[in-house]
Order: C-alpha cells, then structure tokens, then sequence
C-alpha cells in the first residue's frame, strides 16, 4: 500500500515538474516574440525619424512585405529544420535552381501548373538528399549542405551558362504566384506567405510531428529512446526546408517574371538571420513561426529604412550581423532567466 502511494506521490511530482517546465518555455516564447514585436515598432519609429516620415508612407510598404515574402517563405523552412537540430546552406542554390527550371519549362510553352509542379519536386528532391546525405551518411548538416550548395550552384551555371531566363508570355500560375492582388498594391506572394507561415505555425506547435521536432532539436537521444522516429521527422524537416526554398523561387519568379542564378545569393545566410532575429536558438529546441516571420519583417525593414535614411546600402550586412549578435545575446540572456539561472 506504502509502495503504491509512493508511485503515486512520485507520478505527481513528474507530471508537476513537466507542466513547470512547459510554463516557463511559454513563458520565454511569449517573452521572445513580444521582445522581438517591441523591437519591429522600435524600428519603424527610427525610420520614420531618420529618413523624414518617408517610411511611413504607404507606397513603400508593398515592395517591404514583397522582400518580406520572399526571403520569410525561405525562412519558415530553414527555422522547422534549425529548431529540429540542423541546418542547410543549399537553400539559395535550391531557390534559384527550382525556379530557373520553372521559368525555362514556362518560356518553352510549358503550362504554368506543371512548370511550378516541376519545381516544387526539385525542391523536395534536394532535401531529401540533404536529409540522407546528413542522417544517413552521418555527416553534419552544416558541411553536408554546403557540398550541396556548392553542387548546385554549379548545376545551375551549366545550364543556364549563368545568364537570365526571362519569362515573356503571360502566365496566370505567375500571376497568382507574384502578381497584384485584385489590383491592389499588395502581391499574392505576401498572401502565400502568411498562408503558409498560418499553416507551418499549426503543424509545429499543435501536432505531434511539430513535438517531436522540438524534441529532437532539444535531446535527440532522448527523443530516439521515446520512440520518435529520429531520422525520418530530420528528413522530413529537410523536404520541408527544401519545398519552402523551391516555393519562395517559384513566387519571386511570379513577381519579377524572370530568373537568374545570383538571386539566391545570400538567401541561406539572411534565412539564419531571420530565424535567429526571430527567436530560434542555433542549438535546437527552440523557436516559433511568428517570431520567424517578424525577423524576416525586421530584415526587410532594415534595408529599406536605410536607403531611405540616406545610409549606404553597404552598411545593411554590417547592420545585421550587430542585430544578429544581439538577438542571440538577449535570447541567451532570456532562457538562463527561464531556467532561474544567473
């Protein structure tokens, strides 16, 4: 009888110590994403002051959320893998390459549906390589994906022989992909990219797939002895990282109706950016969607709060590299105050 009251005193005391820890991980992800909302409105503030209330003005905000889609679609992907404990540097490679495909495929009269069918594949072809080349072959991520990159990069300068593909007949797959929305000064690209960050949001913190990455980006052995499929979800979350890369190629070709293989240039180190802006720790374990796609806002913001300030564009990666040094020091700072620590 003492023995089952123990189990009992001892069930008690797992269950009470695993709600106190779920509550003070709610409370740091409440605490990262108002943190990094405050700075958001902080920024428009300065703009608005530096660069003589031009920032305010309402025709500048659609090419800013246009920017914001692109570069935050990639964002969203690369997040779901970081907070699943990896990364991948082919990103930029992937989002040129898929929509360089597409934009040929349309331009040779190909229709619209099956050239963007045919560039999502790609997308998800390349990160389930990313994934085996990384799970299966053990290699980390970080040196796996760089290969890749590399790889495609040079796929890519083959085929095209490194010049623009430029799509001259009209397409309604690129127009609902990248053009107005009814006319409006907002792109359907923004749309998708709300859409998409609505339903990814959902899938990682209210399924049991989205627990499962957090629990292998936490304590990946933990999660394997819990019976988590380890390497399939890793896989997964490289097939979704790679369709993200793919999609945001596929809305940017949309919008400017042509390709080259330099626009995904610097895409696979300002989608880290915006996921560590956002909240996501380089560790595993922890991030959110919505702080994701603010960091991606934030990103954007910044550049063209500068051109208008006057500033020199050169000055933007130096700006977020600073901005990227601070987020992870007040992110650091704010998990050690929701462990009790110093």
């Amino acid at each position: 009888m003492s023995h089952d009251t123990t189990l009992k005193e001892d069930d008690g005391a797992f269950i009470a110590e695993s709600r106190t820890a779920r509550d003070k991980v709610q409370r740091l992800l409440r605490a990262r994403d108002s943190s990094i909302a405050l700075a958001a409105i902080i920024l428009v503030l300065l703009f608005s002051v530096t660069s003589g209330g031009q920032f305010l003005h309402a025709g500048i905000w659609p090419s800013i959320l246009s920017s914001t889609a692109e570069l935050g679609i990639v964002s969203i992907g690369v997040a779901v893998l970081m907070i699943g404990g990896d990364f991948d540097l082919s990103v930029g490679a992937n989002f040129s390459f898929a929509a360089l495909v597409m934009a040929s495929l349309i331009a040779h009269g190909v229709s619209g549906l099956l050239g963007l069918a045919v560039a999502l594949s790609i997308g998800l072809a390349i990160g389930f390589l990313n994934g085996m080349i990384t799970v299966y072959l053990a290699i980390p991520s970080f040196v796996a994906t760089l290969g890749t990159w590399l790889v495609w990069v040079g796929v890519t300068l083959v085929v095209t022989g490194g010049s623009t593909v430029t799509v001259l007949r009209q397409s309604r797959v690129l127009n609902a992909l990248g053009g107005s929305v009814f006319g409006a000064g907002i792109r359907w690209e923004v749309i998708w990219w709300i859409l998409l960050g609505a339903v990814m949001a959902v899938v990682l913190h209210r399924t049991a797939f989205g627990n499962a990455i957090f629990a292998i980006g936490g304590r990946s052995q933990a999660a394997r002895e819990a019976g988590i499929p380890v390497r399939r979800v890793r896989v997964l979350n490289f097939m979704i990282c790679g369709l993200c890369s793919a999609a945001a190629g596929a809305v940017q070709l949309g919008h400017l109706q042509s390709m080259a293989s330099s626009y995904g240039d610097y895409y696979q180190l300002y989608s880290i950016a915006a996921a560590v802006v956002g909240g996501t720790v380089l560790t595993g374990g922890r991030g959110s969607v919505f702080g994701t796609m603010l960091g991606a806002l934030i990103l954007s913001m910044l550049d063209a709060g500068l051109i208008l300030s006057g500033v020199s564009t050169f000055w933007y990666q130096a700006v977020v590299g600073i901005i990227v040094i601070l987020a992870v020091a007040m992110h650091t700072r704010l998990g050690r105050t929701a462990r009790g620590g110093d």
